[in-house]
């Protein structure tokens, strides 16, 4: 039995089917890693009297400047010899603005409840942002905290009374040597508020903090997914930018930094607190319930900020858009996390909501922005398939140098013989090794930011597209056989992949290439069986494109194209002779 060919003869004759192999494989496994990662984890009212707070209040238009902190209002100064003020019950606060509605207890002076007015669950309700098992258990935001366990206990149970004039809420206790005091001021304008607090115990003034406490986020989703760890996130701004603490990740002893914004968000929303201009220190901890069945708990963030004297806190708490969040902030647009090829996704996002203001649909916009892109990479298709054509007309050359030379050693000189009539074959036919792989290669970056600009763009959340495709931010399912729900793009996908793939030539093709191309529709389908719908329908008009676009090179650049060219200008090269 002849022993095989030594690896030093093939490395030139296969260096493109291997260097392809590579590629293909390179390419699955980065988007399964991104997959993994991303599945892991990924803006003075007219003087009069107060009055008792009511059920509701309708908060008028404020004209307050924005992306600063105002002072603190000038209050006469907290006494421990006032007497006892608590409210004789407890009583809910609603807060009603052009786009939120808020409610607070005046149990403590916290929030109990935040709803975005254009943003809906899937019955079209408002959107509701806090976690009301996580707030009842383990406390809710905009608490006071100041590290006495007895203080800070006395300060979550008691009867604030609240008074309300205008945008203004205030929230005021005072028992026992103890004299606290909560006020708000509403911008109706912006997902934002400013927070003043002061606690003074036995006539001296207590460092306080104010605490996000509790689950936030979309609750209109599944609880699998509302309370899972690995997406939930305490952020705050960094020397180089915003950084994120995972839930996942987190010990129990917390962490401490010194920042001047710091929140929580989740994969559309945000809740921050917007300090002062010097840096302050800030707590983040990892609080704990149990589920209704005490086998498991949930773990839910706590971020803790001191409030600076004579000065206020703004709290934005709104969605991840950019407009609403440089109009609280210039810098706080910045906190939208595309990652690793964000540089890709922002001009993506930008085409894409420009289309979509010309078109009003997202579906359409993101199939306009794929016909753009494969129209300008058609040049590296083209010159992809047209390498992997003539490498193919090249394989019978390729073969005979190898049954040529197949019985000698790794050591025998002759060896570089073969490599020059190999490399003397490439230059004859035009042949590029890496021609076939270096236009992939730059394809990559491109699915990566297309999936992180679907994947983090608010817009896109519960946009339709159309018949069953009601939001794009969300696999489409729709079929349900047993316990298993299939989204219907995702199999068209593989179809339209399965197609292109047996109208690509594979003729002289390397067995192991030609069966993990026959797997990787297979592959492909797993990966983006739970994908946003968005990101598929990507993915299949980009399939759809390459049919037509293969149709194309098959009829004008393949080797049958050229053989009937050439028959038919040998007749008119017969008759000129």
């Amino acid at each position: 039995m002849s022993s095989p060919a030594p690896w030093g003869i093939r490395s030139r004759e296969i260096e493109s089917f291997v260097m392809e192999k590579r590629v293909i494989l390179a390419f699955v496994l980065s988007f399964a890693v991104l997959y993994a990662f991303r599945a892991l984890y990924s803006p003075s009212p007219p003087a009069e009297s107060e009055t008792s707070v009511q059920t509701t209040s309708t908060v008028p238009t404020t004209n307050g400047s924005r992306g600063s902190n105002p002072p603190a209002e000038k209050t006469e100064a907290l006494s421990a010899t006032v007497g006892d003020v608590r409210a004789e019950k407890a009583e809910d606060v609603e807060i009603d603005t052009p786009l939120y509605t808020a409610i607070f207890s005046n149990i403590g002076g916290v929030l109990t409840s935040y709803k975005l007015k254009a943003y809906s669950d899937a019955e079209g309700h408002p959107l509701e942002l806090i976690d009301q098992t996580a707030g009842a258990k383990v406390g809710w935001p905009l608490a006071v905290t100041t590290g006495d366990k007895t203080l800070d206990e006395e300060l979550s149970r008691a009867q604030f009374v609240g008074r309300k004039n205008g945008d203004r809420l205030s929230f005021e206790m005072a028992s026992n040597g103890v004299h606290a005091q909560k006020i708000f001021r509403f911008d109706s304008e912006n997902y934002e508020f400013s927070l003043e607090v002061s606690v003074v115990k036995d006539g001296k003034s207590i460092p306080s903090y104010i605490a996000w406490r509790g689950g936030f986020g979309d609750q209109s989703l599944p609880e699998n997914q509302r309370t899972d760890p690995a997406k939930k996130n305490a952020v705050y701004q960094g020397d180089s930018g915003f950084k994120r603490v995972n839930l996942r990740g987190m010990k129990d002893q917390g962490q401490d930094f010194t920042t001047i914004r710091a929140g929580v968000d989740d994969q559309y929303f945000l809740a921050m607190f917007l300090l002062p201009d010097n840096p302050v220190p800030i707590k983040v901890q990892k609080q704990e319930y149990p589920t209704p069945d005490a086998k498991t708990k949930v773990p839910a963030l706590s971020v803790s900020a001191i409030v600076p004297e004579s000065r206020a806190v703004r709290v934005y708490v709104g969605p991840k858009q950019r407009d609403w969040l440089s109009k609280a902030d210039p810098q706080l647009s910045n906190i939208i996390d595309y990652g690793w090829f964000e540089f890709i996704a922002r001009p993506l996002v930008f085409c894409l909501l420009w289309i979509h203001s010309y078109i009003g649909n997202f579906g359409w916009a993101i199939i306009l922005l794929t016909i753009a892109l494969n129209v300008v990479l058609f040049p590296l298709r083209l010159k992809q398939q047209v390498s992997m054509l003539k490498m193919q007309k090249i394989q019978p050359h390729m073969r005979r140098l190898q049954d040529q030379y197949k019985k000698l050693k790794a050591t025998d000189p002759r060896r570089e013989q073969v490599q020059k009539e190999m490399m003397n074959l490439y230059k004859e036919h035009g042949v590029n090794p890496m021609g076939g792989c270096l236009p992939l290669l730059l394809q990559m970056p491109l699915l990566f930011g297309f999936y992180s600009a679907l994947s983090y763009s608010i817009e896109l959340r519960r946009a339709p597209w159309m018949l069953w495709v009601k939001d794009l931010s969300q696999p489409d399912y729709i079929l349900q056989i047993g316990s298993y729900s299939i989204p219907v793009l995702a199999i068209l996908m593989a179809i339209s992949m399965f197609v292109q793939q047996k109208m690509t030539p594979t003729a002289n093709v390397d067995p192991a290439q030609a069966k993990m191309m026959t797997i990787m529709p297979l592959m492909f389908t797993f990966m983006f069986w739970s994908q946003s719908s968005g990101l598929v329908l990507y993915w299949l008009t980009s399939n759809v494109i390459g049919i037509i676009q293969q149709v194309v090179i098959n009829k004008y650049w393949s080797p049958h194209a050229e053989a009937k060219l050439s028959a038919r200008n040998s007749p008119k090269e017969a008759r000129g002779s």
